[in-house]
């Protein structure tokens, strides 16, 4: 698509004078873009942190000017989108619509320095343990056939995720006798994706554990989450599916949502992307009905129940790439640092009131990521062995 054009799409998409099939084009060119994965070009785009942190400000500043949440979290996205693709066409367009003759925007004067003392990110890092309690460290194992159980052979793809397949529905082993479990854990710096038995999709988080049956007998699926997992459940009205994680209980026929349950957070936290999900609380015995947006909040410390809506782009931005805070504070940006880079976080500063706006890549290693946080000029921090520091 010619750089012209495009430009005028996204001036119009962000303006609400698109037509339906303009906002599907754009969507459909953002979505190429992402699958694509296309490079950043630093010679003439400047240093790619820099940028998307100046541009991200703006955007925040923009969001902020609106006064309904919702409306709050629809314009967010079509800034995202739109300044997701405006950012890989280059310096030219970026300036032309984002910062009208702002020259200081990308400039390469402020290119980030390489430092030395850092810490790789995460990547795709599993343990599988079979119902035999036989013991498989994904991240080494071979592509192709790992196990046979009971009818359902596992096998690792070629892209590293893993996939179960039901080899023979007419055999009762495949659909009888007592039900066996796999349980799947991601190390912090870890994260893997698994395709179930009955054809949905998880992508496990750093830290998290998935155990499920080799196969979905009965009138339920059920599986037991601990961490978080992004579910795209297949459909199936007559089989309802119901991940049970810490104080509560999901349940859905077929959806896509996101599920946070990590200890040591102060509670669960559950993002529905589409459909529909009932979250029960399982002290209180009090649910709730999601709609696409809404994020339920399940506390740890008292049980309560309560609804809100979210930037989903938010919620899931570690499952497509990326680090993405919306006004965080920063005990949390650094919680889920730790979880990825695998780290402690020591604290030598009071940084209760600290929160920070920013998206970084989760293929960056620590020191870049640390360096967004540092541009604010809040705080500093410092790299020992696999420790980070915080200083005023």
């Amino acid at each position: 698509m010619e750089k012209e054009i495009l430009l005028n799409l996204i001036n119009k998409y962000l303006s609400n004078q698109a037509t339906a099939e303009e906002e599907e084009l754009l969507l459909s060119y953002y979505s190429t873009l992402q699958k694509n994965e296309l490079k950043w070009d630093e010679l003439e785009m400047g240093d790619e942190n820099t940028a998307r942190v100046e541009l991200y400000s703006k955007v925040l500043s923009e969001i902020k000017a609106r006064e309904s949440s919702s409306k709050k979290v629809f314009f967010m996205r079509r800034w995202f989108i739109a300044a997701s693709v405006t950012l890989l066409l280059g310096v030219s367009a970026s300036l032309f619509f984002y910062l009208k003759n702002d020259n200081s925007f990308l400039s390469t004067k402020n290119k980030t320095q390489p430092i030395k003392n850092t810490i790789a990110p995460g990547g795709n890092k599993a343990l599988l343990t079979l119902a035999n309690g036989s013991k498989i460290i994904l991240d080494d194992a071979a592509t192709g056939e790992l196990a046979k159980q009971s009818g359902v052979k596992v096998a690792k793809a070629a892209n590293g995720q893993l996939v179960y397949t039901v080899e023979n529905t007419s055999s009762n082993s495949a659909t009888s006798g007592p039900i066996a479990y796999n349980t799947i854990e991601t190390p912090k710096g870890g994260q893997y994706q698994v395709d179930l038995p009955d054809g949905s999709k998880v992508w496990l988080n750093a830290g998290s554990s998935l155990k499920y049956p080799t196969n979905f007998n009965g009138n339920i699926r059920s599986v037991q989450l601990a961490g978080e997992a992004y579910f795209e459940v297949a459909k199936n009205a007559k089989k309802p599916f119901r991940v049970v994680s810490n104080n509560q209980v999901v349940e859905v026929l077929g959806t896509h949502f996101n599920i946070s349950s990590y200890i040591d957070d102060t509670s669960v936290k559950t993002t529905l992307l589409e459909g529909s999900v009932k979250v029960l609380s399982t002290k209180s015995n009090r649910s709730k009905l999601l709609k696409p947006g809404e994020q339920s909040n399940i506390s740890y410390l008292n049980s309560s129940l309560s609804v809100q809506e979210v930037n989903t782009e938010e919620v899931v931005a570690w499952k497509n790439g990326y680090f993405l805070f919306v006004d965080e504070d920063l005990k949390s940006i650094m919680s889920k640092f730790a979880r990825w880079y695998n780290v402690d976080v020591e604290y030598a500063a009071n940084v209760d009131n600290l929160r920070f706006g920013g998206m970084v890549s989760r293929s960056r290693d620590l020191a870049q990521a640390l360096k967004i946080i540092e541009q604010t000029g809040n705080i500093k921090t410092k790299i020992e062995g696999r420790r980070v520091i915080i200083m005023p």
